[in-house]
């Protein structure tokens, strides 16, 4: 890599693609990182397929931004904080151990900005677990220090028609969406690609130290 770029990590997700795209449109060079090939990616990108295991031999020289939208496969009631001992172990390798070592390795070698999906509710002494280690997450990546930090957090996430679970979750949320008002409106649900433009406008406008998006910074996108 010979010039400063952006790493997408996450860009086979629901959102990561979503945010892949927006990049994509906005003809924004991005180093797209994933397990496997990634569909339709945009001229602007190239791929990078890793085994998440093997971090440490993957060169993340000359990456200026970050953009941490990687997660474990979960179902809504996961989501909720109903998980199993063996799918918590799963979760937190992903959601956080990865995401971490990535965001530490890619700020040791120059990169200056972090973009961090993370979700309404994150507090690291929440009891729902789900929430718990995003809380954990966030807390991780603001002692780095990038220069910027930007952190949003998103509700429900809608769009997902690939999934019966989530398009009936879609349905509930549009339901519960018509009585969140005033401070409860942060916990609105959000489309998928409103989200994504807003992650990477918010991101492109760097701002220096720690900056928190929520639900009122995503709806007019």
């Amino acid at each position: 890599m010979s010039k400063k770029i952006n790493l997408l990590v996450g860009s086979t997700g629901f959102l990561g693609n979503e945010i892949l795209k927006e990049l994509g449109i906005k003809n924004i060079s991005t180093i797209a990182l994933a397990r496997r090939p990634i569909p339709n990616l945009p001229d602007s990108a190239k791929e990078l397929i890793i085994d998440f295991n093997h971090l440490k031999s993957v060169d993340f020289s000359n990456i200026d931004h970050v953009y941490l939208s990687l997660g474990y496969p979960l179902y809504f009631h996961n989501v909720m904080g109903f998980m199993s001992p063996s799918l918590k172990k799963k979760f937190f390798q992903v959601d956080f151990t990865y995401q971490l070592e990535i965001a530490k390795k890619t700020k040791e070698l120059g990169a200056k900005s972090i973009s961090l999906i993370s979700a309404i509710g994150a507090d690291s002494n929440s009891w729902n677990y789900y929430l718990k280690t995003k809380g954990m997450l966030e807390e991780e990546i603001i002692k780095l220090e990038f220069s910027s930090t930007n952190i949003f957090r998103p509700g429900h996430l809608m769009g997902n028609k690939k999934r019966l679970d989530i398009v009936l979750a879609d349905l509930i949320s549009l339901i519960f969406d018509l009585v969140l008002r005033g401070p409860l409106e942060k916990f609105r649900s959000i489309s998928v690609k409103k989200l994504s433009k807003s992650i990477v406008s918010s991101s492109i406008d760097y701002k220096t130290g720690i900056c928190v998006y929520e639900f009122k910074d995503f709806k007019n996108f």
